[in-house]
């Protein structure tokens, strides 16, 4: 029985049948295609027979070989159309060449819903702003929450499962398989490699595949922390890879892309303006970044920190970093109108640490919510007026 991930099904349910195409988009192996197969499942329960459902998987060996451009895609979907409304599931589209030219033309020209995923940002394709513009609506997955991972992993006591979703990461085939660390190493080194190798170095005709192995671990292995375009040369440099600040970019770029990483902007709440220098970078799985560094509670404070991003980008938030006039917020939180302030560390019991957290938070000058997230017990709900929460009561918060 496929584990329900009701987030994500729930906007799917609310788009059916309006006139946008529906891009499920994400990392490898993080559910996309168990999504289109709970999307069927609920088509099915609805009525909606057989026949008018159509799907399609380019990972398969045989619709590929059958399957090679924008008009064979269409060419397969229009001779399996019904009459009346159909739906269309495709999975990895962007293994079709100029996918973007079938789908607009299947939009255009059947009465279809049409849904697809895909592994690498499709999204930015040079044609989409073109073909597509207007016409599409994106529904960006994750690895689970640690919500979902309680869901997936029945019966452990909160703090235990809490200690497991921090070590193996959100991957729900991780989550499924049990905490056998041989097993979860076998397991994530073949999800890395996979990304590495196929979704970036392969897609984008990587040529010194070295160096973006080496690029990667770095980035990976620093989620979280402050970087720049010298600190990551020089970092390559005492690697021995010969490097240039256009080729790191573009390899950022790529990771970007493939979902890997996320980049995260410094916003100068004063000055209301974004900054373009020392930015972070925050890793899609923290079970990639516990592969990579080989440990997952050396650096806890950054690892929370992750925790915490990926849960804001889960609900919705666009999220930058906070810099003041002299310090620096974790995260700015920002949907629709609403702000929020959010500082995350991993205990307050020190009180030196206490005022070195919230210092930040009382520098803003504005009076938006603010907020500081810490594994402590929730024993002082708040430091005049800044809310003090549980790392763990918050992200069950929804």
């Amino acid at each position: 029985m496929l584990k329900n991930r009701n987030t994500y099904m729930e906007k799917l349910r609310a788009l059916r049948d309006k006139p946008f195409i529906k891009v499920i988009s994400g990392i490898r192996r993080c559910g996309k295609s168990v999504l289109l197969r709970l999307l069927e499942e609920d088509l099915l329960s609805d009525g909606v027979s057989h026949d008018h459902i159509i799907r399609i998987d380019m990972d398969s060996r045989d619709l590929r070989n059958r399957i090679r451009n924008s008009d064979d895609l269409y060419d397969e979907v229009k001779g399996r159309m019904g009459s009346g409304r159909n739906y269309v599931l495709i999975d990895e589209v962007q293994n079709i060449d100029d996918w973007e030219s079938a789908l607009i033309m299947m939009y255009t020209d059947l009465d279809a819903d049409l849904y697809v995923t895909g592994s690498n940002a499709i999204l930015l394709s040079p044609n989409i702003g073109v073909k597509l513009v207007g016409r599409f609506v994106e529904i960006q997955v994750l690895p689970l929450s640690f919500r979902e991972y309680i869901d997936f992993t029945d019966g452990k006591d909160m703090n235990t499962a809490f200690r497991d979703y921090l070590q193996y990461g959100g991957f729900p085939a991780v989550a499924l398989m049990g905490q056998d660390p041989n097993i979860w190493r076998t397991v994530m080194e073949g999800i890395y490699s996979t990304i590495l190798d196929l979704d970036i170095g392969h897609k984008n005709n990587v040529r010194d595949n070295a160096m973006l192995k080496d690029l990667a671990e770095y980035m990976i292995a620093n989620a979280g922390t402050v970087v720049s375009s010298k600190s990551i040369s020089d970092y390559l440099n005492s690697n021995n890879r010969k490097n240039s600040r256009i080729t790191i970019e573009n390899y950022l770029l790529m990771m970007e892309r493939a979902f890997l990483l996320y980049k995260v902007r410094r916003y100068d709440i004063q000055g209301k303006v974004r900054l373009n220098t020392l930015g972070k970078y925050y890793v899609t799985d923290l079970g990639l970044r516990n592969l990579i560094v080989n440990s997952w509670d050396d650096d806890l404070g950054r690892i929370l920190e992750n925790v915490v991003y990926l849960e804001l980008v889960r609900r919705g938030y666009k999220v930058t970093i906070g810099k003041t006039r002299t310090y620096e917020i974790d995260f700015i939180a920002d949907r629709g109108n609403e702000r929020t302030y959010i500082q995350v560390a991993q205990t307050l019991a020190d009180e030196k640490v206490r005022e070195r957290e919230l210092r930040p938070l009382r520098e803003t000058g504005d009076e938006y919510p603010k907020m500081i997230i810490t594994m402590d017990p929730q024993i002082i709900s708040s430091y005049n007026g800044i809310k003090n929460v549980n790392i763990i009561d918050w992200l069950l918060e929804q």
